[in-house]
């Protein structure tokens, strides 16, 4: 088998994979807020939003960007703000077993906002067809 071949679906299997990840913990958060409140900050404790509130906007951004991320809608963005969530989470959970994994799911994050839509994100798709009818 020529691996070679392969290589173009790389991209799809990154963002899926990431997206999946996302998807796990955005819609934990939402199933059961209140296992996830003991995760934020101190200072979320002294804010006007309930604790429970923080986790059900915190899980609605992650399945919402990890539906766009998977679909391939807004590719750089929705990944350059998971990134971003990913880095405020690290500063949270610290340097350990979760903290090294965050990073090491926000680097494979930010490699797909270098990287950029792939040809088979819908963007990608929508675009070549829509400048095909020009």
């Amino acid at each position: 088998m020529n691996l070679e071949k392969l290589k173009r679906y790389s991209p799809i299997l990154l963002r899926t994979a990431i997206a999946i990840v996302f998807l796990w913990f955005g819609f934990s958060q939402l199933k059961d807020p209140s296992s996830w409140t003991g995760m934020l900050p101190e200072f979320a404790k002294s804010l006007s939003i309930s604790p429970t509130t923080l986790i059900y906007i915190s899980g609605s951004f992650e399945v919402i960007l990890s539906i766009f991320l998977l679909l391939g809608i807004y590719t750089r963005i929705s990944s350059f703000l998971l990134g971003l969530h990913l880095i405020d989470i690290i500063t949270i959970v610290g340097y350990g077993p979760i903290g090294v994994r965050d990073f090491a799911l926000a680097l494979a994050t930010f490699s797909i906002v270098l990287m950029g839509p792939d040809e088979f994100c819908l963007e990608t798709i929508i675009r070549k067809k829509y400048h095909k009818n020009l």
